[in-house]
């Protein structure tokens, strides 16, 4: 009998997901579902926990949140491991610990986890909870962009145009953004717009880059609202007028590219 409960639980959890119904919306026996989630189930824990994550069929509950995504992710559930990871991050439910956060993205990462990839990549690049290691980020960034995480893509295009943890490629870089912004991300539509925008890894394209900053802006990027609107004021000018706003552009970046030399 009690293996016949679980198998109904599962059931229930598979099709109707407890973190899946919109507000106002009946939730289907969320006391099955945390029973199951009790008695050891582990896609019970994991839907318990998103569902006190959002809210949603309970009150939000960020600490009941994180004790069920330990629960799933201590029998192995890597996307529990990497959003438990994310709240001992950022201290969300649980108190901040850093090291804990490394952890647990490492044991997601070291099983495929594309997410928990990218997130010990961060960590990994700006020295949280572990000695800063851009090598080491960017060989995280690389396996989690190869299975398509936009973030992943995005920080990989950052480091190839930086020249931070591998040599610097700006035909790489504008190759990983273009591939995030493909798949919605503001800050890789931003970055992108800003390469076609300098001519840096790809010939300067000015109808191009707003193209991708009205993307990002669409998203309510700040940072792309004001480039955009710096472009498009500039294309509005008498044409001597915006050939001199590009021409500071481009001299921006070759003061920059200056100074990196200065300092590597």
């Amino acid at each position: 009998m009690k293996k016949l409960a679980v198998a109904v639980v599962l059931l229930v959890v598979a099709v109707f997901p407890v973190a899946g119904f919109a507000a106002g919306q009946d939730v289907p026996d969320v006391a099955t579902v945390q029973k199951a989630a009790e008695q050891g189930n582990a896609e019970a824990q994991f839907e318990l926990a998103k569902a006190y994550a959002l809210g949603q069929g309970m009150p939000k509950d960020e600490t009941k949140a994180a004790h069920w995504y330990q629960k799933a992710a201590e029998q192995g559930n890597v996307v529990a491991q990497t959003r438990l990871g994310t709240m001992y991050a950022t201290g969300r439910g649980v108190a901040k610990d850093e090291r804990r956060a490394v952890e647990w993205y490492q044991k997601a990462a070291e099983r495929g986890h594309a997410r928990g990839q990218y997130s010990l990549g961060l960590m990994y690049e700006k020295g949280r909870g572990v000695a800063k290691d851009e090598r080491q980020a960017m060989a995280l960034y690389i396996k989690s962009a190869e299975q398509g995480d936009d973030f992943a893509q995005n920080n990989l295009g950052k480091m190839y145009a930086t020249g931070h943890g591998i040599a610097k490629d700006e035909r790489k870089a504008v190759e990983w953004f273009q591939k995030a912004a493909e798949r919605g991300n503001a800050i890789a539509q931003l970055n992108l717009g800003n390469m076609y925008l300098s001519g840096r890894g790809v010939a300067q394209d000015v109808d191009k880059a707003e193209e991708w900053l009205q993307k990002a802006a669409e998203q309510g990027h700040a940072r792309a609202e004001n480039q955009l609107g710096r472009v498009q004021a500039a294309i509005g000018q008498e044409d001597a007028d915006a050939r001199n706003y590009f021409e500071w552009i481009d001299l921006k970046h070759k003061v920059v590219s200056w100074f990196q030399k200065l300092t590597e």
